[in-house]
């Protein structure tokens, strides 16, 4: 048996490699970690400076609605308020006498006016929009989409171009300065955004749910009403929470056609507020941070299936 120390070294064959040892990975390993620990670093930073940017404005409008008109206009000002007090939220619901007390005991009927004309609005997206969609999504009909790019053509346009021509025609139908009249301008706006999102996520839905409904013996409105709508749970609730939205924010409509005291909105109540001789902005402050509180809520609550119900068919296959 020949020793292995007399084995001499051919010339031009090449030497077998040295096994790879756990230094030459350190290296390589730690300036991958530290990118990435430096891009993550970079998206957090970048989340929080978004999301300061966003809750800032609703920080400093409860922080107003809490302080005394005095220090609002101290110099120089002071971001934590000297002193708290709860005297505006008083003012509006008229516990408190102050200079502008008539036009600040209109915010909470003005603000049930809001609740109602949203609320009768959502419903009645959420009947006619979902029925529309689901029609969309399942049935092939001449120029389907023509119209449907004409309901999306009719919500590109600015609000204000439509208010003179509600203006005219409400005054003659005798629907000025009713809630009925704001009902009717709101659907006419929100309804093609609905359709949008219900015909978007019926799409979602299989059809094999529709065609099983028919065998076992069920019409098609049979099979939208007991098979399809139960589970579409998020699309319902992104049509109906944007639609609310929509409706507890709108301002041009209101302020042009509801005119009349005990007739119009929480907006026009809020920017009417700033007429006044002597402007109180802790009081304004109040009013539209009471404003912000329903939408505020019912982001948070329903985030999950507004974000599930936006996004579905955004992506085929």
């Amino acid at each position: 048996m020949s020793s292995v120390r007399g084995v001499r070294e051919v010339p031009g064959t090449a030497r077998p490699e040295a096994p790879a040892t756990d230094r030459d990975h350190v290296a390589p390993r730690s300036r991958s970690g530290a990118r990435r620990a430096g891009s993550r670093v970079l998206v957090y930073g970048l989340v929080l400076v978004v999301a300061a940017w966003l809750v800032a404005p609703f920080a400093w409008l409860f922080v107003t609605s809490i302080s005394y008109q005095k220090h609002l206009l101290a110099r120089p000002l002071s971001f934590i308020p000297p002193e708290v007090t709860l005297d505006n939220y008083r003012m509006i619901l008229g516990l408190v006498r102050f200079h502008a007390e008539g036009q600040a005991a209109k915010i909470l009927p003005s603000m049930l006016n809001t609740l109602i004309v949203s609320l009768v609005v959502t419903v009645l997206n959420l009947v006619v929009g979902t029925t529309a969609g689901y029609a969309y999504a399942r049935f092939r009909f001449p120029l389907k989409h023509v119209s449907l790019y004409a309901l999306l053509f009719t919500r590109m346009l600015p609000t204000v171009v439509l208010v003179p021509a509600f203006f005219l025609l409400f005054r003659t139908l005798g629907l000025q300065n009713t809630l009925t009249g704001l009902v009717v301008a709101y659907c006419s706006f929100t309804l093609p955004f609905t359709i949008w999102i219900m015909k978007a996520y019926f799409e979602t839905v299989p059809s094999d749910l529709d065609k099983s409904a028919l065998v076992d013996g069920c019409n098609r409105l049979q099979a939208y009403y007991r098979v399809v709508l139960p589970v579409s749970g998020p699309g319902l609730v992104a049509g109906g929470a944007f639609t609310f939205m929509l409706c507890w924010n709108e301002f041009v409509v209101p302020q042009v056609l509801n005119t009349k005291p005990g007739t119009t909105t929480l907006p026009p109540v809020i920017a009417g507020m700033n007429g006044q001789i002597n402007i109180d902005y802790s009081v304004i402050a109040a009013s539209g941070f009471l404003a912000a509180v329903p939408a505020v809520l019912l982001v948070l609550i329903f985030q999950k299936y507004m974000v599930q119900g936006l996004t579905a068919g955004s992506v085929k296959g």
